[in-house]
């Protein structure tokens, strides 16, 4: 018993260590220091991406960003979010052969909740909140708190 206690021990410091260094890659590979990032997440391709200070990034989170994806000053982004620049045209067949793009921004100090989508094109302003589970198609003004599928103002701060 006191073997597998050790082995765990030993275990768990490497995994921690593991997770330090690569939280200090993406830091230094995105230039933010201040980044709060948990994982695992999938942030492709990882140049597309700018973030602000102290900015929250949660596990699970999955960020296509083949346009950019600018995320302001202390945003936190809850997990299992998906942030997507890239879709697919359904006027021209086959789907795949036609990919649009559009950049997405993300302001300060917004909240986005546990498992919203946020889809190519949209801007969200400053200290706004997306509820959890929420699909955002278009963009969400500055201190607006939206929630559905499609997401939709429910109040303003």
């Amino acid at each position: 018993m006191r073997l597998r206690t050790l082995a765990m021990r030993g275990y768990e410091a490497a995994r921690r260590r593991y997770r330090d260094l690569k939280r200090a890659c993406y830091r230094y590979m995105l230039n933010a220091p201040t980044l709060e990032l948990h994982f695992p997440c999938f942030i492709e391709p990882l140049s597309g991406l700018r973030v602000g200070d102290r900015v929250a990034i949660n596990a699970f989170v999955h960020i296509w960003a083949n346009q950019p994806v600018t995320i302001g000053d202390d945003t936190m982004i809850a997990s299992h979010v998906q942030i997507t620049t890239s879709t697919h045209s359904y006027a021209v067949r086959p789907y795949r052969d036609h990919r649009q793009d559009a950049p997405i921004t993300i302001g300060s100090n917004v909240w986005i909740g546990t498992g919203a989508i946020v889809l190519p094109g949209v801007s969200i302003g400053d200290h706004a909140v997306v509820g959890a589970g929420s699909v955002v198609t278009r963009d969400v003004p500055a201190g607006a708190v939206v929630v559905g599928v499609p997401a939709r103002i429910i109040k303003t701060l």
